[in-house]
């Protein structure tokens, strides 16, 4: 290569890239069967790092920069069909090879440099950031990557990248450039890169924030036009099922959310839904609450939901409150604030599943049904006792070993009711259930 003349050297390094992108794109994947067909995941290993070390010694003999070979072997296999199992070989390499990358940069910052230009340093890595975050905002609103998404994108891509190292070092080698500029350059690529973790953590504390306000806090509650017997108090993934499952029997509802997306959800599902924050009493007033019957608080903030149930049935006693709770620790807290009725997000799938695990592993399916209702019996059979050892931890004692030994109780209680033979009832023992009676507005008035 020495001894060719320019115009013969160009040739040479336009033909060596392209014969890197053609052979990876056709004679990789035949590379790769052919290991394959070996049956050792080592020699896959080997024949990939093999393929990267070639590239690079490929661009070291056209005079080019071996990392920018490394560059090109990896866009070659990034766009094979062996892409994963490659990605999952060289996993254990990456790590190792990308911290000794860094200490090797590291090691070559020089700290004489930094204190005496340090103005121009960081003058440049914030002009790299602005300049960078400018053309990326452009970018997003030309590919209508808007709202909160667009400035993650911006934000994310701001800082100079690791390869601006191996950037400088070849223009370094090549004479392009001297060494002192590029000692400069590579402290403003590190610095900007060092500023990188900051601009993730102004777009969760500034940015975020700035447009869920903007989309929900800022706009007003909708005028509620109507009220029902029963008002629901979040739509998200749990109040959802609720609201179908009433509207499928014809029972009017109101539902309530802080999300607009939500809002917008149901809306599309044709159930009528109103933005607004079911935590204010007068939206809730507004909604109805005091001819309501049932009130249903699936919202996805917990201390706001124990809130609600806390105002609803101070000062509408008579309403009856059906509350969602997160955990067990949560379902406390809405009980002791005075709901009626009180069910755990995940209590009932969790069951659905444990039966599943039983037939999976041989039990047969009635006698796994048998399973998981012994298991809901148990539970309610000593939900009262748990409850009150439960307020001993709330008033201010750290342990309650009495909530630890009934706890053990109640899981001595299910591994004998699990193994007990499990008769069908008698229709004779069945309760008959009647409906709740609920009194009329004159009648709570008096």
């Amino acid at each position: 290569m020495a001894h060719l003349p320019a115009w013969a050297h160009a040739l040479v390094v336009v033909a060596a890239i392209g014969s890197v992108i053609v052979g990876g794109y056709y004679l990789g994947p035949l590379l790769f069967r052919y290991v394959i067909g070996s049956g050792l995941r080592e020699v896959f290993t080997a024949s990939a790092l093999m393929l990267v070390i070639g590239i690079a010694a490929l661009m070291s003999l056209v005079n080019l920069s071996p990392a920018l070979g490394a560059f090109l072997a990896g866009i070659v296999l990034a766009n094979s069909e062996f892409k994963h199992e490659i990605e999952a070989n060289i996993e254990p390499f990456k790590g190792l090879l990308l911290g000794l990358f860094f200490i090797t940069v590291g090691a070559g910052i020089n700290f004489d440099v930094l204190a005496a230009e340090w103005a121009t340093v960081l003058g440049l890595g914030i002009a790299v950031i602005v300049v960078k975050a400018v053309i990326l905002l452009v970018l997003a609103l030309l590919f209508k990557v808007r709202g909160s998404n667009g400035w993650l994108f911006t934000l994310s891509l701001a800082q100079a990248g690791e390869f601006g190292f191996v950037l400088l070092t070849y223009s370094v080698q090549s004479n392009v450039i001297p060494v002192a500029l590029s000692q400069v350059l590579s402290l403003v690529v590190a610095l900007s890169m060092f500023l990188t973790p900051l601009l993730f953590i102004a777009y969760d504390r500034l940015v975020l924030p700035r447009y869920q306000i903007v989309k929900n806090d800022d706009r007003e509650a909708d005028t509620i036009a109507e009220q029902a017997p029963v008002i629901v108090a979040g739509v998200g993934r749990f109040g959802q099922i609720i609201c179908r499952l009433l509207r499928a029997n014809n029972i009017p509802i109101v539902a309530l959310d802080h999300e607009i997306e939500q809002i917008e959800n149901l809306r599309n599902i044709r159930i009528k839904s109103y933005f607004g924050d079911a935590s204010r009493s007068d939206l809730l007033e507004t909604a109805g609450i005091e001819h309501a019957r049932l009130l249903v608080v699936a919202i996805d903030d917990r201390e706001r939901a124990v809130g609600i149930v806390k105002h609803v049935k101070q000062f509408y006693p008579n309403v009856w409150v059906l509350a969602r709770a997160f955990d067990r620790g949560h379902g406390y807290q809405l009980r002791e604030a005075g709901a009626d009725d009180v069910i755990s997000e995940t209590y009932h799938s969790a069951l659905e599943l444990g039966g599943h695990a039983l037939t999976a592993m041989g039990v047969h399916p009635m006698r796994a049904k048998q399973m998981t209702w012994a298991f809901v019996q148990n539970e309610d059979a000593h939900a009262d006792e748990l409850f009150e050892a439960w307020k001993e931890i709330d008033e201010g004692i750290s342990f309650s070993p009495r909530y630890g030994e009934l706890f053990m109780k109640l899981e001595e209680a299910l591994n004998t009711a699990m193994h007990q033979d499990w008769h069908e009832p008698h229709r004779e023992d069945v309760p008959i259930w009647t409906a709740p009676a609920h009194e009329s507005n004159d009648q709570q008035e008096k």
